[in-house]
């Protein structure tokens, strides 16, 4: 029974070599977000720091949205909701995504919150708070 023992934990220690190490003729390929290999990303084709970002006023919101996007950020948002007429009103003066995003998207009511679920932002309408009207009955006069 030992040896059983002594060959598995062989076994066992000879793959976990493999795995980290490096062999000719073997080539691991990168994993992207689905588990899955990619050939542009193997290629390196796909590369972030060349993707432009219109960052000027005037640029529709969903391009900037889009360019953000490609350059790796996780931000998700509904068509409806941005519309292609929303531009932006002037240049951003933010670095930070976050800052960046609610520079973009107040003026059209819109926010980014963080998407738990899948990780990176959401893009969504700034709930309203009602108004509350009160209305008094006007002062009685009196009759005399």
């Amino acid at each position: 029974m030992s040896r059983t023992w002594l060959g598995i934990a062989m076994i066992l220690f000879s793959g976990a070599c493999l795995a980290q190490g490096t062999q000719p003729g073997l080539t691991y390929s990168p994993v992207t977000e689905s588990g899955l290999t990619n050939p542009d990303v193997r290629n390196k084709a796909a590369d972030p720091a060349a993707v432009e970002i219109p960052l000027y006023a005037g640029a529709a919101v969903r391009d900037v949205l889009q360019a953000l996007k490609d350059k790796g950020f996780a931000i998700k948002w509904d068509p409806e909701e941005v519309l292609p007429t929303m531009k932006l009103l002037e240049k951003p003066k933010s670095t930070r995504i976050d800052k960046l995003l609610t520079e973009i998207l107040t003026p059209y009511d819109l926010k980014a919150d963080h998407n738990m679920q899948d990780g990176g932002w959401r893009v969504r309408p700034v709930k309203k708070k009602k108004k509350e009207v009160i209305v008094e009955d006007p002062m009685p006069t009196a009759a005399g």
